[in-house]
């Protein structure tokens, strides 16, 4: 009997939106499809290192449920979990304060209290996340195979911090930003670990007006530049799936890229619906390959794409 082929999970980041991933993970259960590799940047390598260590859908849908909600006493994840203030040691270096307006430290610290193990060494399946040295200006990947000594809480902290918005995370004496700077999709790093099927949750889809709805361009800048971004990072993770594609041709692409439509970066209130629209474009794309058998066998594939 053959065995089934190696699949991996890979998400992008997305900030608030990257809610949406719990929904694709939540397909994917449903389907019994069950990743090996979990590779996650920025919101995707927070989803990675818990999902990927076996915590509940529902113990981290729980975590980003108002209080008074709350059914579990797993993670929370609110805006007082990633926006901390900064370190006593800090307010003297202004030039470093003045980098970003908040610390990735308190995120650190919930991450270190709350993830079943801190090592990649230890997580039973395989987990990469990736970040940016700010000063070395190249990607840098923690897991096994990798740097696998850095704590998981310190890479995810380090790969959430947006630029501007956050201070860069050090480690030692490096310091890191999100890791989609360098590239949107690491996809590259799942077929390193030996993946066969690469189910990539991409939550950067851009808003497409339907008819007779009014312009972004009458919605103020922060809707220009939420598209703006959004058209860019699915173009680089496009160019990086086609590439891949070609150079492994024996490995297969399912693009998920669901419709967020004008959902914020920052409004992690909105989280039942974005799960909603993870969860659907993950039961479209993942129950056609599962019809055509890619997760019963290897083979020569390419890319597929469902939105």
């Amino acid at each position: 009997m053959q065995a089934r082929p190696r699949v991996a999970f890979v998400g992008t980041g997305g900030a608030a939106r990257g809610i949406a991933h719990l929904g694709v993970l939540k397909a994917c259960e449903e389907l019994g499809v069950v990743p090996d590799i979990f590779v996650g940047t920025s919101a995707g390598a927070l989803i990675a290192a818990t999902y990927g260590q076996g915590v509940p859908l529902d113990v981290l849908l729980d975590a980003y449920r108002l209080p008074w909600k709350r059914r579990h006493g797993g993670p929370r994840f609110h805006l007082g979990t990633f926006f901390g203030p900064p370190a006593a040691a800090d307010l003297g270096r202004p030039g470093y304060l003045a980098s970003g307006a908040f610390s990735a430290d308190r995120l650190e610290r919930h991450l270190r209290e709350q993830l079943p193990t801190n090592d990649f060494r230890r997580v039973s399946t395989q987990l990469v996340v990736t970040a940016v040295d700010i000063d070395r200006a190249e990607r840098v990947v923690f897991g096994r195979g990798w740097d696998d000594r850095t704590p998981i809480s310190q890479a995810v902290a380090a790969s959430c911090c947006v630029p501007g918005l956050m201070r860069p995370y050090r480690i030692g004496d490096r310091y890191f930003v999100d890791g989609e700077i360098a590239r949107t999709l690491s996809a590259d790093l799942a077929i390193e670990c030996g993946a066969e099927v690469i189910i990539v949750s991409n939550v950067y889809r851009p808003a497409v007006a339907r008819h007779g709805e009014a312009s972004l361009a009458r919605r103020g800048p922060f809707g220009i530049l939420t598209q703006a971004l959004n058209v860019l990072m699915t173009e680089k993770e496009r160019r990086g799936i086609d590439l891949y594609a070609r150079t492994h041709p024996r490995v297969r692409f399912i693009d998920v890229a669901p419709d967020l439509g004008r959902f914020s970066y920052l409004d992690r209130f909105r989280a039942r619906p974005l799960v909603m629209r993870g969860y659907r474009a993950g039961l479209r794309a993942l129950a056609a390959a599962k019809q055509q058998g890619v997760f019963d066998r290897p083979g020569r594939w390419g890319a597929d794409r469902a939105n």
